[in-house]
Protein backbone atom coordinates (compact mmCIF):
# COMPACT_ATOMS: atom_id res chain seq x y z
CA UNK A 1 0.00 0.00 0.00
CA UNK A 2 1.60 3.33 -1.49
CA UNK A 3 1.56 6.27 1.75
CA UNK A 4 -0.76 8.53 -0.46
CA UNK A 5 -3.54 5.18 -0.67
CA UNK A 6 -3.36 4.85 3.41
CA UNK A 7 -3.63 8.81 3.63
CA UNK A 8 -6.70 9.07 1.32
CA UNK A 9 -8.76 5.95 2.40
CA UNK A 10 -7.96 5.14 5.94
CA UNK A 11 -8.30 1.13 6.05
CA UNK A 12 -10.78 -0.38 8.69
CA UNK A 13 -8.55 -2.69 10.86
CA UNK A 14 -10.24 -5.73 13.15
CA UNK A 15 -9.14 -7.31 16.38
CA UNK A 16 -10.84 -9.76 18.59
CA UNK A 17 -12.83 -8.12 19.67
CA UNK A 18 -12.02 -4.11 18.52
CA UNK A 19 -12.84 -2.59 15.07
CA UNK A 20 -10.61 0.62 14.19
CA UNK A 21 -12.37 2.63 11.42
CA UNK A 22 -12.13 6.01 10.31
CA UNK A 23 -13.70 8.58 12.31
CA UNK A 24 -16.88 10.00 12.08
CA UNK A 25 -19.19 12.84 13.05
CA UNK A 26 -21.76 9.85 14.06
CA UNK A 27 -19.70 9.50 16.59
CA UNK A 28 -19.54 13.01 18.28
CA UNK A 29 -21.99 11.18 21.62
CA UNK A 30 -19.58 8.10 22.30
CA UNK A 31 -16.47 10.39 21.79
CA UNK A 32 -18.26 13.11 24.15
CA UNK A 33 -18.68 10.49 26.47
CA UNK A 34 -15.05 9.93 27.30
CA UNK A 35 -13.84 13.59 25.67
CA UNK A 36 -15.67 15.06 28.88
CA UNK A 37 -13.93 13.10 31.63
CA UNK A 38 -11.24 15.16 33.04
CA UNK A 39 -9.70 11.61 33.76
CA UNK A 40 -9.11 10.78 30.46
CA UNK A 41 -7.81 14.11 28.99
CA UNK A 42 -5.55 14.70 32.42
CA UNK A 43 -2.68 13.53 29.99
CA UNK A 44 -3.36 14.16 26.87
CA UNK A 45 -3.05 17.53 24.73
CA UNK A 46 -6.37 18.45 24.32
CA UNK A 47 -8.56 19.45 26.73
CA UNK A 48 -11.42 18.09 28.41
CA UNK A 49 -14.57 18.65 26.55
CA UNK A 50 -17.00 21.19 28.27
CA UNK A 51 -19.83 20.33 25.64
CA UNK A 52 -20.83 17.84 22.79
CA UNK A 53 -20.08 21.32 20.81
CA UNK A 54 -16.87 21.15 21.82
CA UNK A 55 -16.78 17.39 20.87
CA UNK A 56 -18.07 18.08 17.15
CA UNK A 57 -15.60 21.09 16.19
CA UNK A 58 -12.81 18.29 17.19
CA UNK A 59 -14.43 16.04 15.08
CA UNK A 60 -14.88 18.78 12.06
CA UNK A 61 -11.23 19.35 12.51
CA UNK A 62 -10.59 15.25 12.22
CA UNK A 63 -12.61 15.55 9.03
CA UNK A 64 -10.69 18.62 7.51
CA UNK A 65 -7.46 16.63 8.11
CA UNK A 66 -8.78 13.22 6.65
CA UNK A 67 -9.71 15.05 3.36
CA UNK A 68 -6.13 16.83 3.25
CA UNK A 69 -4.72 13.45 3.96
CA UNK A 70 -2.91 14.65 6.73
CA UNK A 71 -4.39 12.33 9.22
CA UNK A 72 -3.79 8.72 10.42
CA UNK A 73 -6.14 8.10 13.14
CA UNK A 74 -8.68 5.81 13.79
CA UNK A 75 -11.75 5.40 15.98
CA UNK A 76 -12.00 2.44 18.28
CA UNK A 77 -14.98 0.44 18.13
CA UNK A 78 -16.14 -1.96 20.84
CA UNK A 79 -17.46 -4.85 18.38
CA UNK A 80 -19.94 -6.60 20.44
CA UNK A 81 -21.41 -2.50 21.60
CA UNK A 82 -20.63 -0.91 18.33
CA UNK A 83 -19.37 1.71 20.74
CA UNK A 84 -16.62 3.96 19.97
CA UNK A 85 -15.07 3.92 22.93
CA UNK A 86 -11.39 5.76 21.71
CA UNK A 87 -9.00 6.86 19.65
CA UNK A 88 -5.25 5.63 18.35
CA UNK A 89 -2.97 6.74 14.92
CA UNK A 90 -0.05 8.46 13.91
CA UNK A 91 0.60 11.93 15.00
CA UNK A 92 3.48 11.57 13.40
CA UNK A 93 5.20 10.10 10.41
CA UNK A 94 8.45 10.53 8.65
CA UNK A 95 8.29 8.85 5.60
CA UNK A 96 11.81 9.81 4.84
CA UNK A 97 13.25 7.92 7.66
CA UNK A 98 10.21 4.86 8.13
CA UNK A 99 9.64 6.40 11.18
CA UNK A 100 6.38 7.60 13.28
CA UNK A 101 4.77 8.25 16.38
CA UNK A 102 1.55 6.98 17.68
CA UNK A 103 -0.90 8.33 19.73
CA UNK A 104 -4.09 7.30 21.80
CA UNK A 105 -6.68 7.68 24.65
CA UNK A 106 -9.95 5.38 25.86
CA UNK A 107 -12.68 5.66 28.06
CA UNK A 108 -12.35 4.94 31.41
CA UNK A 109 -15.08 2.34 31.28
CA UNK A 110 -12.47 0.23 29.19
CA UNK A 111 -9.44 1.30 31.14
CA UNK A 112 -7.39 -2.33 32.48
CA UNK A 113 -9.06 -4.64 30.22
CA UNK A 114 -6.58 -4.88 27.75
CA UNK A 115 -8.36 -2.98 24.84
CA UNK A 116 -5.65 -0.60 24.54
CA UNK A 117 -3.15 -2.61 23.62
CA UNK A 118 -4.95 -4.87 21.54
CA UNK A 119 -5.85 -1.42 19.56
CA UNK A 120 -1.97 -0.29 19.58
CA UNK A 121 -0.55 -3.71 18.46
CA UNK A 122 -2.97 -3.81 15.61
CA UNK A 123 -1.86 -0.04 14.39
CA UNK A 124 1.70 -1.19 15.05
CA UNK A 125 1.35 -4.39 13.19
CA UNK A 126 0.07 -1.98 10.28
CA UNK A 127 2.40 0.51 10.43
CA UNK A 128 5.25 -2.50 9.85
CA UNK A 129 3.26 -4.49 7.13
CA UNK A 130 1.43 -1.73 5.42
CA UNK A 131 2.67 2.24 6.01
CA UNK A 132 6.67 -0.11 5.65
CA UNK A 133 7.96 1.33 8.93
CA UNK A 134 11.26 0.36 10.23
CA UNK A 135 10.70 2.09 13.83
CA UNK A 136 7.41 2.92 15.65
CA UNK A 137 7.71 5.39 18.73
CA UNK A 138 5.08 6.58 21.54
CA UNK A 139 5.60 9.25 23.95
CA UNK A 140 3.67 10.00 27.60
CA UNK A 141 4.03 12.23 30.50
CA UNK A 142 6.10 10.47 33.05
CA UNK A 143 3.51 10.29 35.19
CA UNK A 144 1.18 8.13 33.02
CA UNK A 145 1.47 4.76 34.66
CA UNK A 146 -1.12 3.11 32.48
CA UNK A 147 0.49 4.75 29.39
CA UNK A 148 3.80 3.24 30.09
CA UNK A 149 2.43 -0.09 30.79
CA UNK A 150 0.23 -0.13 27.21
CA UNK A 151 3.73 0.35 25.46
CA UNK A 152 5.80 -2.03 27.36
CA UNK A 153 3.13 -4.49 26.89
CA UNK A 154 3.65 -4.50 23.32
CA UNK A 155 7.01 -4.51 23.38
CA UNK A 156 8.01 -1.37 23.30
CA UNK A 157 11.70 -0.48 24.84
CA UNK A 158 12.00 3.12 26.71
CA UNK A 159 14.37 4.79 25.41
CA UNK A 160 14.78 7.80 27.66
CA UNK A 161 13.06 10.51 28.88
CA UNK A 162 13.08 14.13 27.62
CA UNK A 163 13.47 16.71 30.35
CA UNK A 164 10.91 19.50 30.16
CA UNK A 165 10.01 18.87 26.88
CA UNK A 166 6.60 19.58 25.98
CA UNK A 167 4.67 22.82 27.61
CA UNK A 168 1.31 22.18 27.58
CA UNK A 169 -1.80 22.66 30.17
CA UNK A 170 0.48 25.64 32.05
CA UNK A 171 3.21 23.13 33.07
CA UNK A 172 6.21 21.77 31.47
CA UNK A 173 5.90 17.54 31.14
CA UNK A 174 8.56 15.06 31.30
CA UNK A 175 8.28 12.64 28.56
CA UNK A 176 9.30 8.85 28.15
CA UNK A 177 9.86 8.21 25.12
CA UNK A 178 9.45 4.52 24.00
CA UNK A 179 10.22 2.66 20.69
CA UNK A 180 10.29 -0.37 18.74
CA UNK A 181 11.65 -1.90 15.68
CA UNK A 182 10.27 -3.63 12.82
CA UNK A 183 12.52 -6.59 13.74
CA UNK A 184 12.07 -6.63 17.21
CA UNK A 185 8.08 -7.02 16.44
CA UNK A 186 8.24 -9.70 14.64
CA UNK A 187 10.73 -11.62 16.70
CA UNK A 188 7.90 -11.21 19.41
CA UNK A 189 5.75 -12.42 16.83
CA UNK A 190 7.22 -16.03 16.50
Amino acid sequence: MQPLDILSNLPTIETERLLLRKITLNDANDMFEYGSDPLVSQYTMWSTHTSIEDTKSFLRSLTKMYKKRELIDWGIVHKSEQKLIGTCGYVEWSMNHSRAQIGYALSRKYWNQGYMSEAVSAIIDFGFREMSLNKIEARCAQENIASARVMEKIGMQLEGILKQHLFAKDTYWNLKIYGILREDFFDNLM
